[in-house]
């Protein structure tokens, strides 16, 4: 799939309307703008991760990243625009470059400059997000937690499985009192830690994944260049 039908279903389908507004062009400029700057985005990566320690970096990046920009994440906030500009300038090499790189493909759609480079931070951002929900999705890091065999019971009983009214209050306290108990137990989940794009760059250690699955560099880039 083309990295611009996978857009197009980001945020609920309403990604390019947002961008559209964001750089006050059209939203059919904005898929455009998109379209463009994307797949050089990708290739930039992909040819910079085809080294072993930045290939990994990438992989710790991807791990951490919970794709939020394409379900319901701010594209406007300022940590995108932060983070899409440490991913452009690891890149081109400098503001300037992946400033005329934005220009250069603005000149040939006829969209402002100013608007392009409002969107090219994003559009990085956008190709991350893309890639970490290929790395999670191929090594099962979303898959949600089976019930349990109380909450099970209680499901049973609120359909009727129980053989009386008292049966099924019951079952349903005998329930939450598991919760509550196993809530009380359990560690409390920590909040994670934000790493920016830059903090990854600097990242020499490699550390144990959730998941031994090691992905393949072409597997993680298909269809996004070109």
């Amino acid at each position: 799939m083309r990295v611009i039908e996978e857009l197009e279903k980001a945020q609920g389908g309403q990604l390019f309307r947002k961008l559209g507004e964001l750089a006050g062009i059209s939203p059919s400029d904005a898929k455009r703008a998109l379209e463009a700057m994307c797949p050089p985005i990708a290739a930039r990566l992909q040819a910079r991760a085809a080294q072993p320690t930045a290939f990994e970096q990438l992989l710790n990046l991807l791990e951490d990243n919970e794709s939020d920009l394409l379900k319901e994440g701010d594209p406007g906030s300022d940590e995108v625009r932060a983070d899409g500009l440490a991913v452009l300038v690891d890149l081109y090499g400098s503001d300037d470059a992946a400033r005329n790189e934005a220009e250069m493909a603005g000149r040939a759609l006829r969209i402002d400059g100013p608007a392009m480079q409002r969107l090219q931070p994003i559009a990085a951002q956008l190709v991350l997000a893309l890639l970490s929900e290929r790395f999670q999705e191929g090594n099962g890091l979303e898959e949600a937690p089976a019930a349990t065999a109380s909450e099970q019971s209680a499901e049973r009983a609120a359909t009727g499985g129980g053989k009386s009214i008292w049966g099924i209050v019951i079952a349903a306290a005998g329930a939450a009192i598991a919760r509550a108990l196993m809530n009380r137990l359990l560690p409390r989940r920590r909040r994670r830690t934000r790493y920016t794009y830059d903090d990854y760059r600097r990242r020499t250690t490699r550390r144990r994944r959730r998941s031994a699955r090691q992905p393949r560099l072409e597997d993680l880039f298909r269809d996004l260049i070109g």
